[in-house]
């Protein structure tokens, strides 16, 4: 049953909406000839014959030169794929090339260069580094690469053979979300706070470990090499990591800094036969109404939640992060789009009184692919295995709370690392719990959680607002970037507030 949150755990519920804040900020919709070209690929994350040298697994493959695919008239193809790249600035956004590769002296501002899938964007900037060519590129959309051309994939993903790409400094990673300052009122509180995080996990029943730091690379003048080991990335007291294995893709969040704010945040998705499936039409540099892409063997996701403040309200923090680390595969032959797993999220603490902890955990089941298929929007079902209500817990002499958003995103696409172009289809889970305080125990211990999942698909070039406004200040201005609308539609919304009492949830 869906309660709306009144009485004293209101204020607590009001100030968690607030940090519930959507991660997607609003965007806006801003050669060579011959027939259209259709693309297959099918199999696991590592195929025999794929590109797997170092520099392709880094930069992607080289463009499909063939009389099956029409280029825009202002596309310059460079010659040589990922051997004809130097280097790469940290950002994505800069990218060194050797001055005489076949079509580099072709590159003037204002066209497109595409050397990899990595590397393909409007050009800038073009500045000579002795025989090599420094070329800043701004994003394009698909339809700003080709005039004709179509795209049909259906790949098995393997995340336990997926490469980790590290992009140490990813225009917009790092934001706080506007509202509320996430600061509960100040209280007493007479239980020790003295637990260290792996105490503090076990309390919780989570599993909510870091493992052990490895922080992005020190090399901070270039895009370092894509690796197959997981990272772990940095800032402020956070950190947060990226990990995929057989059966499971998720992200690890971290604050431990100091002895004030301890919070942990696991989110996992939970894969079967997990594959991207598409069929995408591009004529006369117009996408196909009736395109197709989905993802299939998402099965299902769960959450743990762990924190803990000394100082309750004045450790409370929060944070808005897109993860400056990109899940690959290594490219097929033949196939110029290259997949992506993305993760953005937004965690606030509203913990009040000294001493403060709160812990959950929650599981959900999903059934159905997520995506657009023959140009309509189509969602999983969505189920509860294990409810995080059941689960709250932790000691607070006031209201606490935390709140969690988590995006995953899914791409089969090219362009720069910042701004990818293509299909893709997103999740976006927010959650919310609140536990009343322990002094009101001997009436009621008001606890409340909520859960919002939507859905997102689309095929055009799809950037927060906080990357849209980063890139507009490293970029000349002037530099166009269109994108598309973000829409997403909610496909579950529930919440509850227990005990079911005047005291918990208000007078009707």
């Amino acid at each position: 049953m869906h309660h709306h949150l009144k009485g004293p755990l209101g204020a607590a519920a009001g100030l968690l909406l607030l940090l519930l804040v959507m991660l997607t900020g609003c965007t806006s919709a801003g050669g060579t000839t011959g027939h259209a070209r259709e693309t297959s690929a099918a199999g696991g994350s590592r195929p025999e014959g794929g590109d797997s040298t170092a520099a392709a697994l880094t930069y992607g493959a080289g463009p499909v030169e063939d009389r099956s695919v029409t280029y825009q008239s202002d596309v310059v193809l460079v010659e040589g794929g990922a051997g004809a790249i130097r280097s790469a600035s940290p950002d994505g956004l800069t990218w060194t090339i050797d001055g005489r590769a076949a079509g580099a002296a072709d590159i003037e501002v204002g066209k497109v260069m595409y050397v990899t899938s990595r590397a393909v964007g409007r050009v800038v900037r073009i500045r000579p580094e002795g025989g090599d060519l420094a070329v800043t590129l701004a994003p394009v959309a698909l339809t700003e690469v080709f005039r004709d051309a179509h795209f049909r994939t259906d790949r098995k993903i393997d995340p336990g053979a997926t490469l980790y790409q590290e992009v140490p400094d990813r225009p917009g990673a790092v934001s706080v979300p506007a509202g509320a300052a996430g600061t509960a009122p100040p209280s007493a509180g007479t239980a020790a706070f003295t637990a260290r995080p792996a105490a503090l996990a076990r309390s919780a029943g989570a599993v909510v470990s870091l493992g052990r730091p490895r922080f992005v690379s020190a090399d901070a003048d270039r895009l370092p090499p894509a690796r197959e080991d997981s990272v772990t990335w940095s800032h402020g007291g956070w950190e947060v990591q990226p990990e995929s294995s057989p059966g499971e893709l998720g992200l690890k969040i971290g604050h431990e800094a100091g002895d004030g704010l301890k919070a942990f945040i696991d989110f996992s998705l939970h894969t079967g036969d997990l594959r991207v499936r598409s069929g995408v039409s591009i004529s006369n540099g117009r996408m196909g109404s009736g395109s197709t892409f989905v993802v299939e063997g998402v099965d299902g996701f769960s959450i743990d939640i762990s924190a803990g403040a000394a100082d309750g309200a004045d450790d409370n923090k929060k944070i808005r992060v897109e993860v400056p680390v990109e899940l690959t595969v290594p490219v097929l032959p033949g196939e110029p789009l290259m997949y992506s797993n993305t993760w953005k999220f937004v965690v606030g603490t509203a913990l009040s009184g000294k001493n403060t902890t709160v812990t959950a955990g929650g599981t959900w089941r999903l059934d159905g692919p997520l995506g657009i298929v023959d140009g309509k929007l189509v969602t999983p079902r969505l189920t509860v295995v294990k409810p995080i209500m059941d689960s709250i817990g932790g000691v607070s002499v006031g209201v606490s709370g935390v709140a969690a958003a988590v995006e995953a995103k899914f791409q089969l696409g090219l362009g720069i690392p910042a701004a990818f172009a293509g299909p893709y289809a997103k999740f976006v889970m927010d959650t919310g719990v609140a536990n009343g305080s322990v002094l009101g125990s001997p009436l009621a211990r008001c606890r409340s959680a909520r859960l919002d999942a939507k859905a997102g698909a689309g095929f055009g070039l799809s950037v927060s607002s906080e990357v849209l406004k980063a890139l507009r200040i490293l970029l000349p201005a002037g530099a166009k970037i269109e994108t598309e609308s973000e829409s997403l539609k909610p496909y579950f919304s529930a919440s509850q507030t227990l005990p079911n009492v005047p005291l918990c949830v208000g007078s009707s």
